[in-house]
């Protein structure tokens, strides 16, 4: 029997995965979803009643068919019914509503972030039951600290649907939000809410977050603070608010990102941990069954506790199926533990598929299965401290076989040096959860508490200044840019090997190297396409405004806030494959904002600049880019320039957009709102 034969949960999860994304770009009718499903369950249920084996062998391939439609038909509806529980309907006017939180306050620079249930809508006539989750953002200065998951509030909110990607290669919010079933957001200012009390029932969820409320106290409580208590608040408890953007980097660029994120390392070191601890039970079969159940329910206890995350998730029910198959005296097969751990929760959440946890988890440790025992086989170690030095070496090379394709797609860098990284991160982490773990259970013991705590504080501040060192040397960072075609090309490369490793048959090798030379081959086309590049775009930013001018590779950027524009851009700047970025608010490119670019003439106006200015003739210009703390009305602007087409980007205020939009129809002039309809782009030939 091959490993395929022996891995049923491959197949099921194949089918169920190909009808979620079926869902994503195809629409189905329910009456021909619904036939599929019958004619596949029929076609499964009547080979129950076949007895002859020799029919059951010929006909083999009606069953396969049988299985996969009826599990792609479960994905495909599993996804419908996910959109059409979470379908929000209250948009785009004012009332008031009840609402629950269903969420932790996440602090921002202005305000704090909920995710809220609605519950009712007040008008002066009746109260009407509503549904739909959305975003609340809440001025900072009328929050109360008290505010807790299952509050309840009334709110005076026009809730809006959130903006969808608004420049190239850019984030959209919008489905991001849709696949996490929310469906809008509305600001709060102070005044335009109150507290109502909260849900009479008892709510796990709730209970969780004051527990994890309770765990952060006790680290503050014993000198963690600063970016040591950010970093071990996202290590152990999955609470990221308190990390800043400049250690977030840090963690990014050197690789050590996933121990940030509560994940299979952080479950696996608690289930070690609880072994240890119930390691006399272990005589009778009835103190087996104790240890397992109790392994499981502290499991899935700090799973909640630290968010439900995918690769928690993933973790958690992994390690209580080994749980249970070590309670019945049988050992899953690996593949089946992580493939049927993947089955569930993509049944449970068909949307998590899409979510980048989600797939870096499974990817690593299937590349771990996959890979490490075969590297490991290429040196043989002598002393204990090689054999781990070699096994954590050969751990970290098959992980990063798996995730780096998906990081690079997805972030657009590679950490160069995260084998150095790894060396110092796994080893000081592993110390670092354990002596968290012994923190909580002497913290009723003050002076014991306080010397735990210092040494947790002084270690966290070792792996910080470490990453920093790693950070530090030369080449610390590759930026790669990979298409979604390229990915695939990968994946296929990657998948294939594993096959060869595990058959020893040449053809998914000659497979496998097909896909790296189509891999190798698209980058040659990219590269030769990206010498074409022609083109300017105003991209849409609220703060500050950026105009891209690109000539083939060379990228100038006109704006006033260099770090704004990165964060705006770069990710179009590494997906189209420019060089870095010639700003040019001060360069002699430009004279007063005017330029001619591939024989077109380009005037970007700001401030005051032509203010009570007066001109004989206007002057011509085919692209006219309006942008912040604009002072001159529209009118006294086209008696100075004569544009072919205005462009107004999302630093100009919505008052004065509309102003805009309504002088240049008057004056039959092209105009384009960058706010309403998204970064402008135009190609040049």
């Amino acid at each position: 029997m091959n490993l395929l034969q022996r891995t049923p949960f491959f197949r099921l999860l194949f089918a169920l995965v190909f009808g979620i994304l079926l869902f994503q770009y195809f629409r189905v009718s329910l009456i021909i979803l619904s036939v599929l499903l019958i004619l596949s369950l029929l076609i499964l249920i009547s080979f129950l009643f076949i007895r002859n084996s020799e029919t059951q062998y010929r006909f083999r391939w009606l069953f396969g068919i049988g299985v996969f439609v009826c599990f792609a038909c479960i994905g495909y509806g599993s996804c419908y019914l996910f959109e059409q529980k979470n379908q929000f309907t209250e948009l785009n006017h004012r009332a008031i509503y009840e609402v629950e939180l269903i969420s932790a306050p996440v602090e921002k620079a202005r305000s704090y972030s909920f995710r809220v249930k609605l519950l009712h809508r007040y008008d002066s006539i009746e109260i009407t039951p509503v549904a739909g989750k959305a975003i609340l953002y809440i001025q900072k200065d009328s929050v109360p600290p008290s505010l807790l998951f299952g509050d309840r509030l009334l709110v005076d909110a026009e809730f809006k649907t959130p903006d969808g990607a608004q420049n190239p290669n850019g984030f959209d919010y919008a489905k991001y939000l849709k696949r996490q079933g929310i469906g809008a957001t509305a600001y709060l200012a102070s005044g335009k809410w109150k507290k109502l009390g909260e849900n009479p029932r008892f709510l796990l969820t709730r209970f969780a977050n004051q527990c994890r409320n309770h765990l952060l106290a006790i680290y503050q409580k014993y000198g963690i603070d600063g970016d040591e208590f950010a970093v071990l608040a996202a290590l152990t408890l999955g609470y990221k608010d308190s990390l800043e953007p400049e250690l977030y980097k840090l963690y990014s660029h050197t690789g050590a990102v996933h121990i940030l994120s509560v994940s299979g390392l952080h479950v696996g070191i608690v289930y070690g941990a609880i072994m240890l601890l119930l390691r006399f039970l272990k005589r009778t079969r009835l103190q087996q069954i104790i240890k397992s159940v109790v392994s499981i329910l502290f499991i899935w206890s700090y799973a909640v506790i630290t968010g439900l995350s995918p690769s928690v998730m993933r973790a958690s029910l992994m390690m209580s199926i080994v749980a249970v198959g070590t309670c019945l005296e049988r050992r899953p097969q690996i593949y089946n533990t992580v493939l049927s751990s993947a089955f569930i929760l993509l049944l449970i959440n068909p949307n998590v598929l899409f979510n980048i946890g989600f797939q870096l988890s499974y990817s690593a440790v299937l590349s771990i299965v996959a890979f490490q025992n075969s590297i490991y086989r290429l040196y043989s170690p002598v002393s204990k401290f090689m054999k781990a030095f070699w096994s954590l070496t050969t751990v970290s090379l098959a992980a990063q076989l798996g995730t780096a394709p998906i990081s690079i797609f997805y972030f657009n860098q590679f950490p160069n040096y995260f084998l150095l990284t790894n060396y110092a991160a796994i080893p000081l982490s592993t110390v670092i959860i354990y002596l968290a773990i012994i923190l909580f259970f002497v913290s009723f013991v003050p002076m014991l508490a306080t010397w735990v705590g210092l040494l947790l504080k002084w270690i966290i501040w070792l792996l910080n200044k470490t990453l920093g060192l790693i950070l530090m040397i030369p080449g610390s960072v590759s930026i790669i840019s990979i298409t979604g075609l390229q990915l695939f090309f990968v994946i296929m490369a990657v998948f294939l090997f594993i096959a060869f490793a595990l058959n020893k048959k040449y053809f998914p090798l000659m497979a496998g190297l097909t896909f790296v030379l189509f891999f190798v081959g698209s980058f040659v086309v990219r590269n030769y396409l990206s010498y074409q590049n022609s083109k300017m775009i105003v991209f849409s930013d609220s703060r500050s405004p950026t105009v891209n001018f690109i000539d083939g590779k060379q990228n100038f950027v006109f704006t006033n806030n260099e770090p704004q524009a990165y964060n705006t851009a770069d990710a179009f700047w590494r997906a189209s494959m420019l060089h870095r970025p010639s700003f040019l608010e001060k360069n002699s490119w430009f004279d007063d904002g005017f330029a001619v670019f591939k024989g077109k003439r380009i005037l970007i106006l700001k401030d005051d600049m032509l203010r009570y200015k007066t001109a004989t003739k206007p002057l011509e210009v085919d692209y006219l880019i309006l942008t912040n703390r604009l002072k001159p009305r529209m009118n006294e602007i086209l008696e100075c320039v004569n544009p072919k087409l205005v462009v107004a980007d999302k630093t100009i205020s919505p008052w004065y957009t509309n102003h805009v939009k309504e002088t240049c129809r008057e004056a039959d002039v092209d105009f384009y709102s960058v706010a309403e309809s998204g970064a402008f782009v135009e190609e040049f030939k």
